[in-house]
Order: structure tokens, then sequence, then C-alpha cells
């Protein structure tokens, strides 16, 4: 892992501010759609209501979404995400605090960090919307064991997606957002 950050404190404040950011989406992985099913006895359709199909609408991701996949939905080709409400917070977040704390996504199990796979080494830095953290730069200084054990956690579950989201996107001739998370809630990838 190259850290492209020599050193970095961070504690998080509880303060929310990342989980009503309107800007920033929350994408889901096979295995955080999973974790959700199953912390809160979620059925499909009950998932279903707690995310977001964000449509691509060209060729090329949006910023900050070029490593996650897209699937391939009734509607057309969508980012999933959790859902937001109308005054950007997340679904989620009651009285600034996470309901889903112990099963949230990795990207929130990350944040700020950002990780990516180069080849064979782990890079990792900020969040482009690392100014809306107050917790960064107070707290512990965070260990590079700790980051390398995260980044291998929320790799893991990004790479399996990928393949997932491909193997969808070729084979699956009913591509419905609705089949697309009964197929997710019953593939074994991501149950571990």
């Amino acid at each position: 892992m190259n850290p492209k950050i020599e050193q970095v404190f961070f504690e998080c404040t509880k303060c929310g501010d990342c989980c009503r950011e309107r800007t920033l989406l929350v994408t889901v992985t096979g295995r955080d759609i999973v974790r959700l099913s199953n912390g809160l006895g979620f059925t499909s359709n009950e998932v279903i209501k707690a995310l977001d199909f964000y449509l691509v609408s060209s060729e090329e991701p949006p910023k900050g979404l070029q490593d996650i996949p897209s699937v391939k939905t009734e509607h057309g080709s969508a980012y999933i995400a959790l859902k937001k409400l109308e005054n950007g917070d997340c679904i989620f977040l009651k009285d600034d605090l996470c309901m889903i704390h112990p099963i949230r996504p990795g990207v929130c199990m990350s944040f700020p960090f950002v990780f990516r796979s180069e080849k064979t080494d782990i890079t990792w830095g900020l969040s482009a919307k690392k100014e809306i953290c107050p917790g960064l730069g107070i707290g512990p200084e965070v260990k590079l064991e700790d980051l390398r054990e995260l980044a291998a956690a929320v790799l893991e579950d990004l790479s399996l997606f990928k393949s997932f989201a491909k193997e969808w996107n070729r084979n699956e001739q009913n591509q419905t957002a609705a089949r697309l998370i009964e197929m997710i809630l019953s593939d074994p990838r991501f149950s571990a």
C-alpha cells in the first residue's frame, strides 16, 4: 500500500455531515445489500425501497464513480445507492446518527478514505468531499495496518460486485431492479 499522505489523524465525530451531503452517493455492493437485508430482516421488496437506482446518462462515469460498476435495469444502466430523502439526508440517518451503523455499507465504513487497486498495489487517499468531515485532523493517528485491513475488505467487496455486475449485464434476460436484488440476495458470493 502506497499512502499518498504521510500522517493522518481521524476520529469520527458522529456529526452526520457525510450522511446528509446531497452530492455524495452511498453506493452499495452485493455484500452491502445482503448485510442490510440480513441485519434488518428485510425481504428483497423491502431492500429495494431503501435503495435508489441512479441512471447513467453517458458512457463516461460521473466523477467519483469510475471504479463503481453500473448495472442494467428496465430503465437503463444505473448505479445502486442508498436512498436519499428530499432534504438530502440518507434514509438511515436519524437525529444525526446512523441507524444501521453496525451493518453500514463499505463506502460509509471507509469515509473519508478512498482506496484503489492498481495492478498489484493498493493505494489510498482522501475523498474529494473530505472538507465536510470535521473528524479529519483530530483524534488518533490512523495506522497503516488499519487502512490496509479496511482497504482489503472494501476492495474485495467491490471486486466481487464488479464480477457480478459484468455477468448480470451480459447474461441476465430479465434485467429489472427487482430481479437484480433477488439475484444479489441469492448469490452465495455475497453471503460470506
